[in-house]
């Protein structure tokens, strides 16, 4: 897609797109919240290596820890991350709303790392996923999202407009989809972005395999702390009497052992995308990145959306793709794997 924009915040003649960025160093960023923004930068780190660019990746030490296995001669550094804790039990706009100060605090640190780290290295690009001070005012920034045009339930007009401020003050945006298929629905919506902006598709960093099926049910443990660690309780309680083998992909470590299970904790891109195509069906939170990568392999799914997590539940009502199917909670899996028992 190309297009010309022109406005108060910068002028380009050309598009910054990524199939053009060569021979340039970058600095690269993504969101801690969860795993997702991390793992769905594999593929857009694997295109600017292949045309000729030099990376740093910032990160956490998970985030840093996992990079380096998928790309061993890849130069990271540590920055601190947003470390936003949200459960479902709790309300989600008292959680966010008690926690605003920790984010807008953060916002305000990386920005300043980032200005530190110019300072002392020569940076052409910087590209950040969803981290809203990750930019520099002398270095082109690039912010990545999905996440335009947020549709929640209260405070719609007032947090997106907070939302817009901060993404205009990038020079460009890269939206996470295709406009054609249209995942993310009125999330990706770009009518309020005052910067230049280019949909980059879908980005998967699996690939379709033709291999014989091991597993039923190959269950994502997904989403940020302590939400994690409770759906894998949930699935450990209501599965480990059924009669079917289930592999569990991880970031957090199990307290069991159940027979007819098989553990994963954070499996590299490569064993993950042979679990997945060996796979029968797949269990997930509705995370946009797990959709976008289940769409990309078409699974069949069985997505439950994280309860408060407005994204989520917005993309279960919006989506309508064969082979997904949403459900409300953990506890109607049984049911619901009866009735489409492998």
């Amino acid at each position: 897609m190309l297009l010309l924009i022109k406005n108060r915040f910068c002028t380009f003649d050309t598009v910054l797109n990524l199939n053009a960025i060569s021979n340039k160093t970058i600095l690269i960023s993504p969101l801690d919240w969860g795993f997702g923004h991390t793992t769905r930068c594999v593929s857009i780190i694997q295109k600017l290596i292949q045309q000729n660019n030099t990376l740093i990746f910032a990160g956490n030490d998970l985030q840093c820890q996992f990079i380096k296995t998928e790309f061993t001669a890849l130069k990271t550094e540590f920055i601190d991350g947003y470390n936003i804790h949200l459960s479902s039990k709790k309300s989600t706009y008292w959680q966010l709303a008690t926690q605003s100060s920790k984010i807008l605090k953060t916002i305000k640190s990386e920005h300043n790392w980032v200005k530190q780290y110019i300072n002392s290295n020569q940076i052409d690009f910087i590209i950040s996923d969803n981290r809203y001070g990750f930019r520099h005012p002398k270095v082109k920034s690039i912010f990545i999202g999905h996440q335009i045009n947020l549709q929640l339930p209260y405070l719609k007009k007032a947090v997106n407009h907070k939302l817009i401020q901060l993404i205009n003050k990038f020079n460009f945006c890269w939206i996470m989809d295709d406009p054609k298929i249209n995942l993310a629905g009125q999330l990706s919506n770009p009518k309020s972005l005052k910067i230049p902006f280019e949909y980059i598709g879908l980005q998967s960093r699996f690939t379709k395999q033709n291999l014989p099926i091991r597993y039923d049910y190959l269950v994502i443990i997904s989403g940020p702390s302590p939400e994690n660690s409770i759906f894998l309780n949930q699935i450990e309680t209501h599965f480990k009497t059924l009669k079917c083998k289930i592999a569990i992909v991880s970031t957090v470590k199990s307290q069991q052992n159940i027979d007819n299970f098989d553990y994963y904790n954070n499996p590299t891109t490569y064993l993950l995308n042979q679990l997945l195509n060996a796979s029968k069906t797949i269990i997930s939170r509705a995370g946009y990145t797990t959709l976008m990568e289940l769409y990309a392999l078409h699974k069949n799914a069985i997505l439950i959306p994280t309860k408060g997590q407005y994204e989520q539940e917005y993309l279960a009502k919006h989506l309508q793709v064969d082979g997904f199917t949403f459900i409300d909670k953990v506890e109607d899996i049984p049911s619901l794997m009866r009735t489409i028992a492998p």
